[in-house]
């Protein structure tokens, strides 16, 4: 982990919501909500997000990421449109976009981009703390949102799963502690994302997955998030049936295109129907 995440007390959790806080701010100023609903009135329609979950037993969701705190620089020049196209042509149903900029190098523009070079649907992955950014996502074509219970209160998380359906985008609740899961059910939303990985010491914890879908209802669908390292990790984090897709973004990210499509097909044989 970058050493710069290793002083003080404040938690990498709270570190990028913080400078995200100011982020959105300088954008808001920028790019005037106003002026953004003009613009979004104009937008296609967007690809279904939860159909992927509907109709196929699982489903690989593949990441477009070039950093994180914990990992520092996974792949450093990328090409959006290869990437989006390798994903789809191995298998996977849908594609996450990292869009942070200061801690992962994301770009809002790489969700338009890969939808311009593959007919899946594409999740804005960032940490979304202000309903200016679910606007922004709908904006930038993404089709479905990711919105973390642990960086948002229990009646920001139902807003914003409200406001994002209102926009015609799928929402994505993603939960580490029971605490979370409180704030994901009381959303009514119907995808959950269990990410393995702690926000607040980015350690990975595969325990964590057991111990939530005790307490995870049985009308939800489920996805996991964060930890696989090599295929053989899917055997132990994957370990109900109702667990419905792995989002998978490291792993790929530092494969060429052989691999990703080798890695994708044996996880559809032997996860899909």
């Amino acid at each position: 982990m970058d050493q710069k995440f290793r002083r003080g007390k404040m938690s990498i959790l709270k570190k990028i919501i913080k400078a995200k806080k100011a982020e959105v701010k300088l954008k808001k100023e920028k790019m005037p909500l106003e002026k953004m609903l003009e613009e979004i009135t104009k937008s296609p329609a967007n690809r279904n997000f939860r159909d992927i979950f509907e109709y196929n037993d699982f489903s690989v969701i593949a990441e477009i990421k070039k950093k994180s705190p914990s990992k520092g620089t996974i792949k450093a020049n990328i090409s959006v449109k290869k990437i989006a196209e390798t994903y789809e042509a191995a298998g996977a149903r849908a594609i996450s976009v990292v869009t942070d900029k200061k801690f992962f190098d994301g770009r809002l523009e790489y969700i338009d981009e890969a939808k311009r070079h593959c007919s899946l649907p594409i999740l804005r992955k960032d940490f979304i703390i202000d309903e200016y950014q679910i606007y922004e996502s709908r904006w930038a074509r993404a089709d479905a949102v990711l919105l973390i219970a642990a960086a948002l209160e229990k009646k920001q998380v139902s807003q914003f799963v409200k406001k994002t359906r209102f926009l015609n985008m799928t929402p994505i609740v993603e939960v580490h502690s029971g605490e979370d899961m409180a704030k994901a059910v009381s959303s009514g939303v119907d995808i959950i994302g269990i990410n393995t990985r702690d926000l607040k010491t980015f350690k990975i914890n595969f325990g964590a997955v057991k111990s939530l879908m005790k307490i995870m209802p049985r009308d939800k669908f489920v996805i996991i998030e964060s930890g696989v390292q090599q295929v053989s990790d899917m055997d132990v984090i994957v370990n109900d049936s109702r667990i419905k897709g792995a989002l998978i973004g490291t792993m790929f990210m530092k494969m060429n295109e052989k691999e990703i499509k080798e890695s994708i097909s044996r996880i559809n044989s032997k996860f899909g129907s």
